[in-house]
């Protein structure tokens, strides 16, 4: 398999944002935070790709115009 190959953790369902300066990424499922993007640390703990990579669902538009702004004077959000 390639060496330089790059999984999206930001689209994965395991991937959170920790807040943290020191450590702002972590994956849910292997449970750590790194300053490094999770699959980069995968690679680099286990010698293998990231293999638990699932893509997040799309967000429904929820009705919005076609530039994906929400007019919140709408009564419907109301």
């Amino acid at each position: 398999m390639e060496d330089n190959k790059r999984i999206p953790c930001m689209r994965c369902i395991h991937y959170h944002t920790t807040f943290e300066p020191a450590a702002p990424r972590g994956c849910k499922l292997f449970q750590f935070k790194s300053p490094l993007m999770p699959y980069i640390l995968v690679k680099q703990s286990t010698g293998q790709d990231c293999t638990a990579f699932k893509e997040r669902p799309k967000r429904d538009d929820d009705g919005g115009d076609k530039s994906g702004k929400k007019d919140f004077n709408d009564p419907k959000y109301w």
